[in-house]
């Protein structure tokens, strides 16, 4: 089996890893314009059999000539190169998955289903962490009901690790991610209607992620979940379909201070003649802040996936959670394995024959959930599942 891994940054290298522990890998193309950095992950975490190249994932021929003879790929490049490594993945007959697209991009992704058809390959879009586990985790709800009439993703992050000795900022994944969650309007499906005016960190409450986590404070903000959910269940009676994110409070505070005064803006300032925009200013100054080398990380990822509806007429709630540790032998944080690994697990599957197709699919309409939660919990990941009946109609 031969994989390709296009963007070797925080989240491509551990779906790197995760590829050069599988036994049925052969062998892994880690790709990305710092070829530098491709080959550091691919010596670091590719088991001994990942190669690097040069890849621009600006531009579909190089894609396609890097990923040619490959079972499957894993995108972990921003999404707004979605579209662009999506066509040179057909073009190549190579199976594909990425992490995600932030919900206008993952709309877009869909209308490539007929493309892919033709190619004979499979896409599973939006398969990261959230989006992606929290996708399979609402399915195994959905599985179990007549009628789903509302499906809800949450993320929430609890983060136990000593940073008393490091000077710098960390940030837990993407910042250009993140500067959209916290300033662009989150779309989310509420009483039957779009709903499109929420911008990201609005609509704050306490809400209950299980023990030990208890309840988190937690805030809309763009994702794909609330579409992929619409797309799979819009015409078996859906109403209602979110997402939440809860990070710790910190680090929210301090997102929401950045975009208060203007460092997230995407528009061009003008700066002693030069035209720039801040966002940049704040990527370009963020990415030279030294990574610390020495901290234990004692973080945990809590994804749910909550599904409400009708089983032989009752009302009932579906509420399925996987609970992701830090994995310290590797250094790797639970935002790291969520994000990171699913893809690569999936990528294998893929390669496997193990998942239906050709086209373009979300992961809840392709994922069988328990074969896909067995490879999870290889990483220490815990999956519970409760169900409780509902004794007031939704409203």
């Amino acid at each position: 089996m031969r994989i390709a891994v296009v963007g070797a940054g925080a989240m491509g290298r551990w779906a790197v890893k995760e590829l050069g522990l599988s036994p049925d890998v052969d062998e892994v193309v880690v790709g990305d314009f710092d070829e530098a950095q491709a080959r550091a992950v691919a010596e670091g975490y590719g088991g001994g059999k990942a190669a690097a190249r040069f890849v621009d994932a600006r531009d579909q021929q190089n894609v396609q000539e890097a990923i040619a003879g490959c079972d499957a790929m894993v995108n972990a490049t921003q999404h707004f190169w979605n579209i662009t490594v999506m066509r040179a993945a057909a073009a190549a007959h190579v199976h594909y998955t990425d992490m995600g697209g932030l919900f206008h991009v993952t709309k877009q992704q869909v209308e490539l289903h007929e493309e892919f058809r033709r190619a004979g390959v499979t896409a599973v879009i939006a398969m990261g962490g959230a989006p992606g586990v929290t996708n399979i985790l609402a399915k195994y709800g959905a599985e179990r009901l007549d009628v789903v009439e509302e499906a809800h993703a949450l993320c929430g992050n609890v983060d136990e690790t000593d940073w008393s000795e490091y000077e710098g900022w960390v940030v837990p994944y993407s910042l250009e991610t993140l500067c959209d969650e916290f300033s662009v309007v989150a779309p989310e499906f509420i009483d039957g209607r779009w709903v499109m005016d929420i911008t990201g960190g609005e609509g704050c409450e306490d809400l209950d992620f299980g023990e030990p986590a208890g309840l988190l404070e937690a805030h809309y903000t763009i994702h794909s979940e609330p579409f992929t959910f619409w797309h799979t269940w819009k015409d078996q009676g859906l109403r209602s379909a979110t997402f939440k994110l809860s990070l710790p409070l910190e680090f929210t505070e301090q997102m929401r201070f950045l975009n208060t005064i203007g460092m997230t803006r995407t528009d061009e300032v003008e700066v002693k003649g030069v035209h720039v925009r801040p966002r940049d200013v704040l990527l370009k100054v963020v990415s030279q802040i030294p990574r610390p080398t020495d901290v234990v990380i004692d973080d945990v990822d809590y994804l749910l996936g909550v599904v409400r509806g009708l089983k032989d007429g009752r009302r009932v709630e579906w509420r399925v959670r996987a609970v992701v540790p830090a994995h310290q032998e590797y250094g790797a944080g639970g935002g790291d394995v969520d994000t990171g690994i699913p893809p690569a697990i999936v990528a294998r599957m893929l390669a496997r024959g193990e998942i239906a197709g050709p086209g373009v699919f979300v992961p809840e309409q392709a994922v069988p959930c328990e074969a896909f939660f067995a490879e999870f919990s290889r990483w220490g990941v815990a999956i519970d599942a409760q169900m409780r009946e509902l004794l007031a109609a939704p409203h």
